[in-house]
């Protein structure tokens, strides 16, 4: 009974605990190196049971301390353990910074296709895997509630929400939510824009830079010259923005963009 307590006061600390950590802590309790199944079934089974630990999904659970009966599980903890090798992305990322316009209940977690998982509910919050070759560039660990969580940089953020506003709630939510997102390097932003060698990606940084620079003050000390930078590389066919959706051309950046579009951008 002793172990089993104080393994409780110490993930009472945590909010999410994996399995390796409990056998980790119990086996430091014990001071010996006791196999997995045996600490699961004498000591974290019965904790289970008394309702002190909530089962995620395999290997992963939410720590609800005595007393505190309405504890729920945070989305962001959640994230960073469900693979090692990932990072947050989309509209959770624009919630971490506190600049999402609204309140998601969809967490995107990205990793490598070899790292996929099954997407999953847990506490009213869905957990979807995006797959990306790359989880390296533009990303940064924060330091939440005592733990590692790895996150994209504002400049990533705003490339991949530009170029899936689908994941960041659509165009509306989008805008709404980067016309907020101060703090940008808009010459990281750029160049790394350029590297991705995208037209249709190219031409929808430019045009929303611009945008933004006309109505947002977090975006009107953006240079002229950063812009044209982006600009002068637009080539080939007119696009549409939106995919089937009919609007005015824009030709600057080669781009049919709704008649509606910059109405998202009211109240920024």
């Amino acid at each position: 009974m002793a172990v089993q307590q104080r393994l409780l006061e110490k993930i009472a600390e945590k909010n999410v605990v994996t399995s390796d950590e409990m056998s980790d802590i119990a086996r430091s309790i014990l001071n010996q190196d006791t196999e997995k199944s045996y600490i699961y079934r004498k000591f974290v089974y019965p904790l289970l049971k008394k309702g002190y630990l909530q089962r995620i999904r395999r290997n992963l659970y939410h720590v609800t301390p005595p007393g505190k009966k309405n504890s729920q599980a945070d989305r962001f903890l959640v994230a960073s353990r469900l693979k090692e090798d990932y990072y947050i992305g989309f509209h959770a990322v624009l919630e971490f910074y506190g600049k999402a316009y609204s309140y998601y209940n969809n967490v995107h977690i990205c990793v490598k296709p070899r790292n996929r998982f099954t997407r999953f509910t847990y506490d009213n919050v869905t957990y979807t895997p995006y797959l990306t070759e790359d989880t390296v560039t533009q990303t940064t660990t924060h330091l939440y509630r005592g733990e590692p969580v790895r996150v994209c940089t504002k400049e990533r953020l705003y490339l991949e929400c530009v170029k899936h506003p689908d994941n960041a709630g659509g165009w509306e939510e989008t805008l709404k939510s980067l016309g907020s997102l101060g703090g940008i390097d808009f010459d990281t932003l750029i160049d790394y824009t350029i590297q991705q060698d995208t037209q249709a990606l190219l031409r929808r940084i430019g045009l929303t830079l611009e945008l933004f620079q006309r109505e947002s003050v977090f975006y009107q000390h953006i240079d002229e010259e950063k812009i044209k930078k982006l600009s002068s590389r637009v080539k080939g066919n007119n696009q549409y923005l939106v995919r089937g959706t009919r609007g005015t051309l824009n030709e600057k950046w080669r781009l049919y963009v709704p008649n509606d579009f910059t109405e998202y951008l009211r109240g920024i």
